[in-house]
């Protein structure tokens, strides 16, 4: 298997740029960009916000699994639990290695325990990423996303609001 589902904090995190993807195709897509780029980095992929609770661990499992099958280059993952330890320990026994949990959770320290006794990584919240559960019409965004990092709040110093003049495309 291509995934490199192992402790995500062994790369700086500066060094890992994620992609949030809902299926196969997107994953994928995410990938090729990244080889299109010569991304030498890491690339995780990253679940939609809580969908350990509306998607199930078992369907994230299956999907990386289908696209490590196809993928050309390693890749990490990363789980988002919302606010459910529950799935978060479920995902922990099925052999997730790297897990988002919401801080304020009362649990989150126990739970962020037992996540360092399996040597995996348990997130206190989302890393910023690239989303594609919205719909891309063509990989050249990915690809430089990638080569340049779009990102807006990876860096400080781009926490800044976007002052471009926006084109009105409804005349």
């Amino acid at each position: 298997m291509l995934t490199e589902n192992r402790p995500l904090f062994s790369l700086s995190p500066s060094g890992i740029r994620y992609v949030c993807v809902s299926g196969h195709a997107q994953a994928c897509m995410a990938l090729y960009a990244a080889d299109q780029a010569a991304y030498a980095g890491c690339v995780g992929l990253l679940s939609p916000p809580g969908a350990a609770a509306f998607m199930g661990v078992g369907w994230w499992h299956a999907l990386m699994e289908g696209v490590a099958e196809s993928a050309t280059r390693g890749f990490m993952h990363v789980l988002d639990c919302d606010s459910s330890p529950a799935g978060a320990l479920m995902a922990l026994r099925c052999g997730q290695q790297a897990a988002i949990l919401r801080q304020q959770n009362p649990q989150y320290e126990t739970v962020r325990a037992l996540y360092a006794q399996q040597n995996a990584a348990l997130l206190p919240q989302r890393p910023p990423s690239f989303n594609l559960i919205t719909p891309v019409s063509a990989t050249s965004s990915l690809v430089g996303y990638f080569a340049h990092g779009y990102c807006q709040h990876q860096h400080p110093e781009n926490n800044v609001p976007d002052t471009r003049q926006k084109k009105d495309c409804s005349t």
